[in-house]
């Protein structure tokens, strides 16, 4: 498996950066799922809502990699402060990437201890907190 990222956002929000502390989980799964023959690629967009885009999948079977566009609202992110920002990003990545994920099968891939094991790491980054832990570690 090999994973990459990319951004596109405004620096009226922390979209772009905190994308970055995704490196470890991709590395993670990198070493983890060596075997899978496939790539993920994610690109991470902080959009005006009057752009009306929405977060959406596509596979290139030539290529063979998953595409994960995943939209979010800078209308709404820019209000926010960088930890309530991360936990939307978050838990706005989590349940799409493994909603959309389970559509495709990956060869070698058991996909629930895959989702596991994401789950773990994207914890052990500071991310997914209940809502209460991301209030109380505002910034």
């Amino acid at each position: 498996m090999r994973v990459g990222k990319s951004s596109d956002t405004s620096s009226l929000t922390w979209v772009g950066a905190l994308s970055d502390e995704l490196q470890p989980v991709f590395e993670k799964m990198e070493q983890q799922y060596a075997v899978c023959e496939i790539e993920l690629f994610f690109v991470f967009r902080c959009l005006p809502d009057k752009y009306e885009r929405n977060s959406r999948v596509r596979y290139a079977k030539a290529e063979n990699v998953l595409y994960f566009d995943i939209v979010t609202s800078e209308d709404e992110y820019k209000t926010l402060t960088k930890n309530r920002q991360r936990y939307e990003l978050s838990h706005a990545f989590y349940a799409f990437f493994r909603e959309k994920l389970k559509k495709y099968k990956v060869q070698g891939l058991d996909y629930n201890q895959f989702m596991s094991d994401i789950k773990h790491w994207l914890q052990e980054i500071g991310w997914l907190q209940t809502e209460l832990e991301s209030y109380m570690t505002d910034t």
